[in-house]
């Protein structure tokens, strides 16, 4: 008797961002069109425990994500220019202004995100955050969780007990929220997707250093790591797109290995300055590693305690300034672009003192207007000199 099998067939990378994609947005279309969510909605920053909010079938949304396509579609500068009309400055947060813009006229390419019920904002990533999150919650009237990581500290044992106590706070008051009651396996269960997702993504992302791979594949692939974590898709995502880029062509070795310091720039087609970087190849970008979140520990409170707790954004300056040296070794780069970005001026304090030449240029992930071509042009053609 012939072998049957029950295996699913293998599903392209393609495919799989289609569904991930499809499925993140498609209450955006509804509540544009005037129909509510059958879910309570969360609007969360981008390291928040999600797999809380999964766990009892509650909808998370990220604005800051929701920022960068519409940046993407190169639809920002209206709302840009109403954010600060409304009297946000420019010089904040663009994700910010990018969105308060959004809805403010409601124009967007997926329309506007449907309403929250609760806005929940970490201080693992920026301070910014939970500031623009008081704003939200000014306009829809909405109740705010805020959620404090304190970070490297001497006593660990001490900060594992105050950040699970806080996640235990959101446990309770997300049951309350959405009628439903946790349930611990389940929890397990995502935590443990979100871990497989963190591992498929490292092993493809890592091949960037290796084959002549576009970086904007994994500037616009990383998005899956941040807004779908949680599901069993996203490794299977990240898993194809390894196959995929295993076969790839080796590296170009007459190219001169850079590193990307910094954020994409999503207005960009490329997403990053493809047009000044001729005799240059992208092998390495701190931001492809940012959401590599570990979850270390056996039981979900130490593993949401070390995703959480110590991400990359939120290490001691020393910790920082050892992994991204580490990051720059593994990439086999011989010089770096370091963005001093307006709106995330705490990230371009991480990438000082490396050590192989590096160009600032003066930029904005969301905001075009604030790029100088010309200016940029000449640094790395100084930078181009220095080697």
């Amino acid at each position: 008797m012939d072998n049957i099998t029950n295996d699913k067939p293998q599903r392209s990378s393609l495919e799989l961002q289609a569904l991930l994609m499809r499925d993140y947005y498609r209450d955006f279309s509804k509540y544009a069109r005037g129909r509510a969510p059958e879910r309570k909605v969360a609007w969360v920053t981008a390291f928040t425990p999600v797999e809380i909010l999964e766990a009892l079938d509650i909808e998370y949304i990220y604005p800051e994500s929701y920022a960068a396509v519409i940046a993407a579609s190169g639809k920002e500068q209206d709302l840009l220019s109403e954010s600060d009309r409304a009297g946000l400055s420019l010089d904040c947060c663009s994700y910010a202004c990018c969105i308060e813009g959004n809805l403010s006229l409601e124009k967007g390419p997926r329309g506007i995100p449907p309403k929250p019920d609760v806005l929940i904002a970490t201080n693992n990533q920026c301070n910014t955050l939970p500031a623009w999150w008081n704003l939200l919650a000014l306009r829809y009237d909405a109740p705010l969780i805020v959620l404090d990581y304190p970070g490297e500290t001497k006593d660990r044992a001490d900060t594992l007990d105050y950040v699970t106590a806080q996640h235990e706070d959101l446990i309770s008051s997300m049951e309350a929220l959405s009628g439903n009651h946790m349930d611990h396996n389940r929890l397990s269960e995502l935590i443990d997707n979100s871990k497989r997702s963190v591992a498929a993504w490292k092993a493809a992302s890592s091949l960037l250093a290796e084959k002549d791979l576009p970086p904007t594949l994994l500037f616009d692939g990383i998005s899956f790591l941040i807004t779908s974590r949680a599901r069993p898709e996203t490794a299977e995502l990240y898993e194809a797109m390894e196959d995929e880029f295993r076969d790839l062509p080796p590296a170009d070795p007459s190219k001169a290995p850079l590193f990307w310091l910094g954020y994409p720039l999503w207005y960009h087609p490329d997403r990053y300055l493809s047009e000044l970087l001729d005799g240059y190849r992208i092998c390495g970008s701190n931001y492809i590693d940012w959401w590599s979140l570990d979850y270390a520990g056996s039981t979900w409170q130490e593993q949401l305690f070390s995703a959480y707790n110590f991400t990359f954004l939120n290490l001691s300056p020393e910790t920082k300034q050892k992994r991204l040296t580490e990051a720059i070794e593994r990439s086999g780069a011989k010089a770096a672009i370091s963005l001093h970005n307006k709106s995330c001026k705490c990230d371009f304090v991480s990438a000082r003192d490396i050590e192989i030449p590096q160009s600032e240029l003066e930029i904005d992930m969301i905001d075009r207007a604030f790029l100088n071509l010309d200016g940029a042009r000449l640094r790395l053609e100084t930078l181009r000199d220095s080697l």
